[in-house]
């Protein structure tokens, strides 16, 4: 049952065949216009609250797109890439980072190079304020090859993506982390159901726990969230100090065999979903 006191909007399903590659279009001729910079412009879509675009992109890209995103990087990002142990990972974070900085160039028309980036306690990136680009909210997540950069303004935004995979421990998993509730749904379902519905809840509570900053270590069993094949993306229960506020879930499908989910603070949101272009 949802709790009275917490206001959430419906969420929708968006994406749907069987392909096995990314399933959403590339952005239209205009989009670059629709971008526009943080300041409002008319041209630009995001210029309106309640607007979200959402990019789908591989992290195993050519080795000359590659080089030339690696050259944005800042020297922190770098290390960071240098600490991962197989090349492979090496590669996707590069590719991760550096798509993310030319995405969000266009967005505050400038350089890759000069973004600077902070993180919250729990490790939610976000802009260093400026006046141009304080407006702007944006998360990302990955899973094996297949990237998501979410980007609104003025809202807190957060979001996820799993393969869907084999767990040798989903049981155990469920009982640690889900609520109770959430535990006595899992366990009546069919064998069959089980491994869809532990990815939808697991990027559901993620995306809006990385919205809010909170991060997964100390809330994940206090959120609750529809989970069963068919029903759509819901927010159930928030824990206290969110009860009162409206937030909005998406079930996102971006490509056949992984899960995701989008968390955005509020109602109403109008959600473009792209494969990216390739810039």
């Amino acid at each position: 049952m949802v709790d009275s006191a917490i206001e959430t909007a419906p969420g929708q399903r968006i994406g749907s065949d069987n392909r096995t590659d990314i399933r959403w279009p590339l952005p239209p001729p205009n989009w670059q216009a629709q971008l526009g910079e943080a300041e409002a412009t008319s041209g630009s879509s995001l210029s309106v609250p309640g607007h979200v675009h959402v990019w789908a992109s591989s992290l195993d890209l050519e080795p000359d797109t590659l080089a030339s995103l690696a050259e944005s990087l800042a020297p922190d990002e770098r290390e960071r890439a240098a600490r991962f142990r197989f090349a492979i990972h090496q590669r996707r974070f590069t590719a991760g980072r550096g798509v993310l900085r030319r995405l969000l160039s266009i967005y505050l028309n400038t350089e890759p190079s000069s973004l600077k980036f902070v993180y919250g306690p729990n490790g939610k990136p976000a802009l260093i304020p400026a006046s141009r680009n304080r407006a702007l909210d944006f998360n990302l997540a990955h899973s094996e090859d297949l990237l998501l950069i979410a980007v609104t303004r003025r809202t807190s935004i957060g979001i996820d993506i799993e393969q869907v995979r084999l767990l040798d421990d989903i049981e155990d998993l469920v009982a640690r982390f889900f609520s109770p509730s959430e535990c006595a749904a899992f366990q009546k379902l069919d064998p069959r159901q089980k491994l869809p519905a532990f990815f939808n809840l697991w990027t559901r509570k993620e995306a809006w726990l990385k919205a809010t900053g909170e991060g997964i270590t100390h809330l994940l069993n206090q959120v609750e969230v529809s989970f069963l094949s068919g029903q759509p993306a819901r927010l159930l229960r928030l824990p206290a100090p969110y009860q009162n506020s409206l937030w909005s879930l998406y079930e996102l499908t971006p490509k056949h065999g992984f899960v995701a989910a989008l968390a955005v603070s509020g109602a109403g949101h109008h959600v473009d979903c792209w494969q990216h272009p390739g810039f």
